[in-house]
């Protein structure tokens, strides 16, 4: 393996150049020159613990350091359950040793972070210990709760398989004959190191060596897949956004009132349903599932009125959110929501084609869209929801994300992930991540064992949103999660808000 001989990164010491959206920033430039003297003290590639499967890389990036602080309070983590069907019955031998395959073809997985003499680092290890175990007699949910409470060894990651019990639900009920054994696989991951898309890389390469072992297969390990990314690739969009900025200072002023104007008010939904007081902060997750027809019928609506899907789930969550403190007794001439929209940063950059060259690591970006909402909002839901597509394109189009990661630390100032990771002011109403379908890039056709369904589990409590919404779509079955930090909003009012979510679905893709 190269090991990087430039290191742009911030040392664990400069944790408070950290910016707000806690990706892709200013902040990294910022730490050069203390990252110049971290070089020079540690040489990239070093051995460490006197062993030869230890090396470290470099000194760990704002992003990375954040998310370690976050961890550290059991704060911020994020793991999902996949669903796996197989042929015949298999134990703890054979999930091991596709893990332990998985984990020498892709890189990733055998990175971590350690601290060494006060200064947070980032190493490869070969041959680590996976941490694995089969759980019996316990829920999906139950176990990640429980994967929540554990934190992670050395930043590495988790893995539990939960088999099935009688009268669970099959996911594709015609696969049911052929694949009758069903597991839950929940992985728990440093979320300053994994995105989303480096998770549904892994479980696509983990999909077919799983399938390679039950088939008594050879797998090849000098084959590797996927690269992570050790020094920043937007480094140089992000430098030219803010060269544009510097020069243009009357479009730099506007993007800072803008910012300013973005600041929080308390989110709609408190208006009505105050924070519920003495209750202990968690996160609860509330998962449907929306099935193919309905799902073909949202795109083709949203397609004929030249909407994103995004956009038209927004418009969802917007109404039921104004619908239900309307109801409880806030009525208002209009509301105004905050959104926090996840983006995958790679749109910014050349993304090989190559599938097993392909970015991994840690590429999310926030972007904040305040949208104005009239009542009585089903009468104007696409209206609505053209607007939302609107300004969405033209945020992205106008590399929204990076100016606000640039233009958001000028204006409200650095902040401590120590603040971050136990109780920071909400941001935004809610946020949402949708990740639309991702059967292309994580099906894999297997003769013993095939992944049929998926649900991303993240945890949210002491962070800057009440509520996350996500949304995928696997094999033609579409899954809605909503996370919701109950120190802030009870299961009560989480529920109802659901319910709600999906009756505007009902309605929306009506026959026309």
């Amino acid at each position: 393996m190269a090991f990087m001989k430039t290191i742009t990164s911030l040392p664990r010491s400069a944790a408070e150049f950290v910016p707000w959206n806690l990706s892709h920033s200013a902040a990294r430039r910022r730490g050069n020159n203390i990252c110049a003297a971290l070089v020079k003290q540690y040489s990239s590639g070093e051995l460490i613990h006197g062993s030869s499967d230890w090396r470290m890389i470099r000194p760990a990036t704002p992003d990375e350091i954040c998310y370690d602080t976050f961890h550290k309070h059991y704060a911020r983590q994020a793991m999902g359950r996949f669903v796996f069907n197989s042929k015949k019955p298999f134990g703890e031998e054979e999930w091991r040793k596709a893990l332990r395959h998985t984990t020498n073809k892709v890189e990733v997985l055998r990175l971590c972070l350690e601290e060494r003499e006060g200064n947070l680092m980032l190493y490869e290890v070969q041959n680590h210990d996976i941490e694995f175990k089969i759980i019996e007699n316990k829920s999906s949910l139950e176990v990640a709760e429980d994967l929540k409470n554990e934190g992670l060894d050395l930043s590495f990651w988790s893995a539990r398989v939960i088999p099935a019990v009688p009268g669970e639900v099959y996911p594709i009920p015609d696969l049911k004959e052929e694949f009758p054994y069903q597991y839950n696989f929940i992985l728990k991951f440093h979320h300053g190191l994994w995105d989303g898309s480096t998770y549904a890389y892994f479980f696509r390469v983990f999909s077919e060596i799983l399938d390679d072992v039950l088939c008594g297969k050879t797998v090849n390990d000098d084959i590797s897949f996927g690269k992570f990314q050790y020094e920043d690739p937007l480094e140089t969009k992000i430098k030219e956004v803010k060269q544009t900025l510097e020069i243009d200072q009357l479009r730099l002023d506007e993007e800072k009132k803008q910012m300013l104007s973005l600041t929080m008010k308390p989110p709609i939904l408190y208006s009505a349903f105050p924070v519920p007081k003495g209750v202990k902060a968690t996160t609860h997750h509330i998962v449907r599932t929306i099935d193919n027809a309905k799902v073909n019928t949202l795109h083709k609506y949203c397609k004929s009125r030249e909407v994103t899907v995004t956009a038209g789930f927004e418009a969802m969550f917007n109404t039921a959110l104004i619908e239900m403190v309307t109801d409880a007794g806030v009525v208002e001439d209009g509301y105004k929501i905050n959104i926090r929209q996840i983006i995958d940063m790679r749109r910014y950059i050349k993304v090989t084609r190559d599938f097993t060259k392909f970015p991994l690591g840690y590429f999310l970006g926030g972007m904040q869209q305040e949208t104005f909402c009239k009542k009585s909002p089903r009468e104007h839901f696409w209206e609505h929801a053209q607007e939302l597509s609107r300004n969405f394109h033209s945020l992205l189009k106008n590399d929204g994300p990076i100016i606000e990661s640039i233009v958001r630390p000028l204006v409200q100032g650095p902040l401590d992930p120590e603040m971050l990771a136990n109780d920071p002011q909400d941001m935004s109403d809610y946020a949402f991540s949708n990740v639309l379908d991702v059967t292309r890039s994580v099906f894999y056709e297997g003769a013993q064992v095939q992944l049929t369904k998926i649900t991303a589990y993240n945890y949210i409590d002491k962070f800057l949103h009440p509520l996350l919404f996500q949304f995928n779509t696997y094999r033609g079955i579409g899954t809605l999660s909503l996370s919701h930090d109950t120190g802030k909003v009870t299961d009560e009012t989480a529920n109802e808000l659901m319910d709600r979510v999906m009756d505007v679905l009902e309605y929306v893709t009506r026959s026309e």
